[in-house]
């Protein structure tokens, strides 16, 4: 459960660092923003399919 937490977290994080910035103009930071959510996306879907291709 908490590396769920952990995922949660960042996600969290993210959105909140990507709605600042945007509100603030600052691109680098929207960019960053979406590059924690997008990280962990993507480790999601590889755990997904390292999880699948044990069964």
């Amino acid at each position: 459960m908490k590396r769920a937490d952990a995922s949660l977290g960042i996600v969290v994080a993210g959105v909140v660092l990507m709605l600042g910035c945007r509100a603030i103009t600052w691109w680098p930071g929207v960019i960053a923003g979406a590059a924690m959510i997008l990280g962990v996306l993507v480790m999601k879907a590889v755990g997904r399919k390292d999880r699948g291709s044990d069964v």
